[in-house]
């Protein structure tokens, strides 16, 4: 009986190192496809080797045990982020078309040992623009505000559970964007989109994400702190009043929150940090300020 048993933890052990020999072989591919649409000079090349960037990664991830597998490899053009319940993995990442419009693209990876349970994330962007409230809207997979996300804040401790997703998104030549997403799962699929953000000071009003538009030139703090159970970011104020709503805005060297509560997330006017964040804290590199023409580095909170 253990020569059987043995013999079965062999065999076991050999098709498992296998399929990591497989993963680590579709990793260097994928690498060298990451390479293309992160630095040539030819924007058709860079779209021909997102494209099977993305084919590559599906075949992939189809591997058994795929999701342990971490492709850390990839880590200078792709954003892996794993739920703290091990839930799921978000992957997401962008590409940069000649004009400099920012383009992502990304898929949320369950954790289902049987099969491989992938939902595509489709960008919306250009649609969502003519949304009414876009704060407000729940959006399918194939509805996303496309964003490559740095952070999850898991909020499952309660009747529904969701998870907050800190992302970031090129938005036009001369503004970036941060966003504080939410993310459910309705009958196992997921939707972005759940009324928990309150935005102003004793608002009755909960929003469903909360968008952060700001000048490239500075760079904006948005980080959880889980001492205090708190979300702090920079406080924006317009660059120049007279233009009202059509202003850029930037950091004003304050500090607002969102404190969790019964659920859901409340507004903190004018913060007191302790400890002043330094450029690191802005966890992305923006790809205007990168002379190299590189996309951004994720760095981990």
């Amino acid at each position: 009986m253990k020569k059987i048993f043995s013999c079965f933890i062999i065999i076991f052990t050999f098709f498992n190192a296998l399929g990591q020999e497989k993963l680590a072989f579709y990793e260097d591919s994928l690498k060298q496809l990451g390479t293309v649409f992160t630095n040539d000079s030819i924007e058709d090349h860079r779209l021909k080797a997102n494209y099977t960037f993305i084919q590559t990664l599906v075949t992939a991830l189809k591997e058994k045990n795929s999701y342990s597998y971490p492709f850390s490899n990839l880590s200078s053009f792709v954003s892996i982020k794993k739920s703290d319940d091990n839930k799921f993995r978000i992957i997401t990442w962008f590409t940069l078309t000649d004009g400099g419009e920012c383009r992502f693209y990304g898929a949320i990876q369950m954790n289902n040992p049987q099969k491989l349970e992938l939902y595509p994330l489709v960008d919306n962007s250009q649609n969502l623009k003519l949304a009414l409230s876009l704060t407000d809207s729940t959006l399918k997979a194939n509805q996303w505000l496309g964003a490559v996300y740095y952070h999850i804040i898991p909020v499952t401790n309660i009747k529904e559970p969701y998870y907050l997703l800190f992302g970031w998104k090129g938005k036009s030549a001369e503004t970036s964007s941060k966003v504080i997403e939410t993310l459910s799962f309705v009958d196992g699929k997921p939707s972005f989109g759940k009324a928990v953000l309150q935005n102003q000071p004793k608002s009755n009003s909960f929003h469903k994400r909360i968008i952060f538009d700001y000048t490239k030139e500075a760079s904006m703090l948005l980080r959880y702190d889980k001492e205090e159970n708190m979300i702090i970011y920079d406080h924006l104020v317009p660059l120049n009043e007279a233009n009202g709503p059509l202003s850029v805005y930037a950091p004003d060297l304050s500090y607002d929150g969102l404190k969790f509560k019964s659920g859901k997330w409340y507004f903190i006017e004018n913060i007191k940090v302790k400890n002043l964040p330094n450029e690191e804290d802005d966890f992305f590199i923006d790809p205007s300020k990168d002379v190299q023409n590189t996309n951004p580095v994720i760095k981990e909170h």
